[in-house]
């Protein structure tokens, strides 16, 4: 009997971009709207096995929803019918050839929202597996403002992915019960409180910070990190969705396993403070000057705009 296993990090990123076409509504003529929310739904031994590492799924989430989105909006090639089929058994043979999308540039595709919303939770569902994987989608974030009346049915769409990699997406219903009560009817996977945080065995220390996506828990596993601003191409650590003023490569962290002391180092163009303190930028060419000792417990602030708790662990 085959032993089951819990979803791979690939597996979730690629079930939330095929969540994002199954639920894509068409608006007007020539424009699709896209949702901005993804529920990400794991048994509850998947997700205290990736718990460490579901703040990293997230960021390359969004930005795999972001590159999936410019795609769409591109223009139609004009390639041969050689090219095309190329192309095609390409797309066929790639580790994405199950993912079902439309064709680039055939229409206007826009995110409902402002932002990508993606959150984990575990799954309510009594018989589930370890290997179970839904994400479900929604137009609109759950316990948004009271409307008037009370609405008859709540409608989302969730996409399960079986072990062998096939998905299958249906819509699921419930019916809301009295205000601030949970839903009531045909759901059976829900976002549960979630378990308490876990810690990497690895870990040195805890970056906690909240930027326009919401509030965020790091865990600097390595002796080098490097913090800035999120970009599609940019390939950093801790990627911060905020105001341009924040660099793409904006503060870089190092710890001594000598001295057992904690070094930080600023490369930004607006500056890095320490507990309120500005810190003399360093050259970020050189890897051995510009370097600042960072207490145990600081307050680091990104120029003006993202400030991110440092706790040594």
């Amino acid at each position: 009997m085959t032993e089951k296993r819990r979803p791979t990090a690939r597996q979730i990123l690629d079930a939330i971009v095929q969540a994002m076409h199954a639920a894509r509504e068409p608006l007007d003529e020539g424009l699709v709207l896209l949702p901005p929310v993804f529920d990400v739904l794991l048994h509850p031994e998947a997700y205290q096995d990736l718990q460490a590492l579901l703040p990293r799924i997230k960021t390359q989430a969004k930005q795999r929803l972001d590159v999936e989105l410019a795609r769409l909006n591109q223009p139609p090639a004009r390639f041969g019918p050689v090219h095309r089929l190329v192309q095609r058994l390409l797309r066929f043979f790639s580790a994405q050839h199950y993912l079902s999308g439309p064709t680039p540039g055939q229409a206007t595709y826009e995110r409902a929202g402002e932002a990508w919303s993606i959150e984990f939770g575990v799954t309510a569902d009594p018989d589930a597996d370890v290997d179970y994987l839904a994400v479900e989608t929604d137009f609109a974030p759950q316990g948004g403002p009271a409307l008037k009346g009370r609405p008859t049915i709540n409608i989302r769409r969730r996409t399960l992915v079986f072990p062998d990699g096939t998905m299958e997406t249906t819509v699921t219903a419930a019916r809301p019960g009295p205000s601030g009560a949970p839903a009531r009817g045909r759901r059976t996977t829900r976002l549960l409180p979630l378990p308490p945080p876990v810690t990497p065995a690895n870990a040195l220390a805890r970056l906690t910070y909240e930027d326009d996506t919401g509030r965020h828990v790091v865990y600097m596993t390595r002796p080098h990190l490097c913090i800035g601003r999120y970009d599609h191409d940019n390939d950093v650590d801790v990627m911060l969705h905020t105001l341009p003023d924040v660099s793409r490569e904006h503060v870089l962290l190092r710890y001594d396993e000598t001295t057992r002391r904690f070094m930080l180092k600023d490369v930004s163009r607006f500056g890095v403070t320490v507990d309120g303190e500005k810190v003399h930028p360093g050259e970020k060419r050189d890897p051995n000057t510009g370097w600042h000792p960072l207490p145990d417990n600081a307050e680091i602030g990104l120029a003006n705009a993202v400030f991110i708790t440092f706790e040594a662990l």
